[in-house]
């Protein structure tokens, strides 16, 4: 146990000295926008890409690390049905609820990993990385155009889908896998300036994240958020756990799901719910209130898949 949280500890301090830096300095909202925005298209896939291009993949895993990902999202999805009949839970509260519970944070994530484990896991974390966010994306999607009147509805599901693969981490992923699988591996010059780039994401990306919680969200919706950070940090995990094994998936690659569908809710799903239509106040608690949690539910978890 003292392993891990010598290598998850470290994750959570900084997502929290990115909350004390927003709340302390002049530091404003402009700043830690332009911070996600450089994030998230240029230091995270530059990290994706050295990692999945270098990696040993075991492509033996690749279909069930997977399917056991999409199973814990589908019972997640289904957990959370029921919650729309609860008193006083509105269309939008429940639609901020019912994706609350599936969609993860990969910044956590892909710290957690490469922190918890050696560089075998990379190809399983690429994986997961390709497989969460072509299900979670859709999936999420699907539930605002389902339930609410969004001008999401125009777009139609394959432009969901293509939005999906046009996300940088995505195309990251796949541009390693593409030099992975035809050996080629990564190039002589851009290969090193991508890998020095990639040691600033995990740092900046977790102080931004810390910088987007809001604990004065939590006082006024802490039961509908509690029952959705239930359904994403026990639910979606237990589910993906028992699909892998189910599966026959073990050791790095079934720890890498399990990890994924523990995941606290991602920040960006505030500004999913701002422009789809849900609740963003309760978005905002949720996934405050689900990285609060993950202080604990994390350690636990890969201390018992290790």
């Amino acid at each position: 146990m003292s392993y891990v949280l010598t290598t998850i500890a470290p994750v959570f301090l900084i997502i929290g000295l990115g909350a004390v830096l927003k709340a302390k300095t002049n530091f404003d909202e402009q700043f830690w926008r332009a911070i996600e925005r450089l994030t998230f298209y240029g230091l995270f896939p530059s990290l994706l890409f050295v990692k999945v291009a270098g990696a040993d993949v075991d492509w033996s895993t690749a279909l069930p690390v997977s399917a056991a990902i999409v199973c814990g999202v589908a019972a997640a999805g289904l957990v959370g049905w029921p919650l729309k009949a609860l008193p006083g839970v509105g269309k939008e509260k429940f639609v901020a609820m019912y994706q609350g519970g599936f969609r993860v944070n990969t910044y956590v994530g892909i710290a957690v990993v490469l922190g918890s484990f050696d560089d075998s896991a990379a190809g399983p974390l690429s994986i997961a990385i390709l497989a969460m966010s072509l299900a979670i994306n859709p999936f999420g999607a699907w539930a605002h155009l389902h339930w609410l009147e969004t001008p999401g509805r125009r777009k139609g599901m394959m432009g969901l889908f293509v939005d999906c693969l046009r996300n940088p981490l995505i195309f990251a992923c796949l541009a390693g896998l593409a030099l992975n699988m035809t050996g080629i591996g990564l190039p002589p010059i851009l290969g090193p300036t991508l890998e020095l780039l990639s040691r600033a994401a995990l740092p900046m990306g977790l102080m931004a994240v810390g910088a987007g919680l809001s604990l004065s969200s939590v006082r006024g919706d802490s039961l509908p958020a509690a029952l959705s950070c239930i359904v994403k940090l026990v639910v979606m995990p237990a589910a993906t756990y028992v699909a892998g094994r189910w599966l026959g998936l073990e050791g790095a690659a079934l720890a890498v799901a399990v990890i994924f569908g523990g995941l606290p809710t991602s920040s960006t799903s505030y500004v999913i719910s701002r422009t789809m239509g849900s609740d963003p106040q309760l978005m905002a608690a949720i996934i405050t209130l689900s990285h609060l949690a993950a202080i604990v539910s994390l350690p636990v978890l890969v201390t018992l898949l290790h």
